[in-house]
C-alpha cells in the first residue's frame, strides 16, 4: 500500500468517527490549527501529512495506527472514560450517555443490538423512581462516593437534578431502532438491590420497597407494549403504528453481558460494559464483525416475542411479574 492510500484510509477512518453533522474538513482544520483549504489538500492527498500531524489526529480521533497500517496483532483498540470522584463523576457519565445516544441518532440508518444481562439500562431512566434508585445504587454501592455512605433512599427524595438528563436518555433511546435479547433473569439484579437495601436499612421505609416494585411492574408493562406493537415507545405512550422498530428475543440458556453493537450508517461500533457502570467502545472492523455474528447466532437460537408469538410473549412477561409479586410478598409478610 503506497503513502497516498494510507493517508486516504486514515482520513476515511476519521470521517467514520465523526457525527454526521460535523464536517471532516472543519474537524481536521481545527485539530491541526490550519485553514480549511490546507485541510482539503491533506484529505485529497495533495499534501502529505507530517508525523506530528499524524500524531495529533490519531490522538484526537483515537485512530489505531496498527489497524491503519494493517499490522497483524492480537490486540484491539478501545476508548472510554472511567467514572470517578474527581473529573468524571456520575453527572458526567449521564451526560456522556446522552452524547452517545444523540450521536447514534444522527446516523441513517442506525440500529442498536443489545445482548442483555440485566434490564437494558436505558429503560431505567423511563421511570423516575427507578432512575432515582439506580442513581442511588451507582453512587452509594458502586462508585462508593463518600457523601453517599450514610445516605438512605426513599422514592420521595429529590433527584430532580438528574431529571432532565434522565429524560433525554429515555427519549433519545426511544428514537433509536433496536433489537434486544433478554432472559428471564434480567430483572433479578434490580429486585435483589431493592431487597438488599430494605433488609440492611438503606431504605427509609418498607413502603419505599413496595412503591419500587409497583414502578417495576410499570416498567415491565411498558416494555411489553413495545414488544406487542413492534415499535419503541416514549414514557406514557401506549402504542404505535409506526416509528423506530423494536425487536425482542428471549433466550432461555444464554445470559448476556450487556454488550451493544451500534449500526452507524455503513459502519459499526461495539460497546463493552465493565465495572458495572462504565463502558468502552471500539470501531475495529474484525472485532465488530465477530460480535455482530455472535449476536445474530444467539438471536437465531432465541424465541422472537415482538409482534408475533403472543403466547410466548405473554408467558415471558407474566414470569417477570411473578418475580416482582414474590418479592412484594416478602415485604408484606415481614
Amino acid at each position: 500500500m503506497d503513502k497516498d492510500q494510507i493517508q486516504y484510509r486514515f482520513f476515511e477512518k476519521i470521517k467514520v468517527k465523526l457525527p454526521p453533522n460535523i464536517s471532516l474538513v472543519v474537524a481536521v482544520a481545527e485539530t491541526l490549527d490550519i485553514s480549511n483549504d490546507s485541510a482539503y489538500r491533506r484529505i485529497r492527498c495533495e499534501k502529505q501529512i507530517s508525523l506530528e500531524e499524524l500524531q495529533k489526529l490519531s490522538k484526537q480521533f483515537k485512530i489505531s495506527l496498527d489497524e491503519l497500517l494493517l499490522v497483524q496483532s492480537d490486540s484491539f483498540i478501545f476508548n472510554g472514560r472511567i467514572t470517578n470522584n474527581s473529573d468524571f463523576k456520575y453527572d458526567n457519565w449521564l451526560e456522556t450517555c446522552v452524547y452517545h445516544l444523540e450521536t447514534i441518532g444522527k446516523y441513517t440508518p442506525n440500529h442498536m443490538y443489545y445482548l442483555a444481562k440485566e434490564i437494558p439500562f436505558f429503560y431505567y431512566f423511563l421511570i423516575p423512581e427507578i432512575a432515582a434508585l439506580k442513581s442511588f445504587f451507582f453512587m452509594k454501592s458502586i462508585l462508593d462516593y463518600e457523601d453517599w455512605k450514610n445516605v438512605k433512599f426513599s422514592v420521595k427524595d429529590d433527584y430532580s437534578k438528574y431529571q432532565l438528563l434522565c429524560k433525554k436518555i429515555s427519549d433519545t433511546f426511544a428514537s433509536i431502532p433496536s433489537t434486544e435479547i433478554w432472559s428471564i433473569e434480567n430483572i433479578t439484579s434490580t429486585i435483589q438491590q431493592i431487597e438488599f437495601y430494605r433488609v440492611t436499612g438503606s431504605l427509609k421505609s418498607d413502603d419505599d420497597a413496595l412503591v419500587l416494585y409497583e414502578k417495576l411492574d410499570e416498567l415491565i408493562n411498558h416494555i411489553e407494549k413495545q414488544a406487542e406493537c413492534g415499535f419503541k415507545l416514549k414514557a406514557g405512550q401506549e402504542s404505535a403504528n409506526s416509528g423506530p422498530a423494536h425487536k425482542m428475543f428471549v433466550n432461555e440458556i444464554t445470559m448476556g453481558d450487556n454488550m451493544q453493537i451500534m449500526q452507524l450508517g455503513n459502519t459499526q461500533l461495539t460497546y463493552i460494559n465493565h465495572s458495572i457502570i462504565n463502558f468502552i467502545t471500539t470501531s475495529d472492523l474484525a472485532f465488530n464483525t465477530y460480535m455482530k455474528q455472535t449476536f445474530d447466532n444467539i438471536a437465531h437460537k432465541s424465541t422472537p416475542i415482538s409482534v408475533e408469538n403472543q403466547k410466548d410473549r405473554l408467558m415471558f412477561f407474566n414470569r417477570l411479574r411473578v418475580k416482582v409479586a414474590n418479592a412484594r410478598k416478602v415485604v408484606i409478610q415481614n
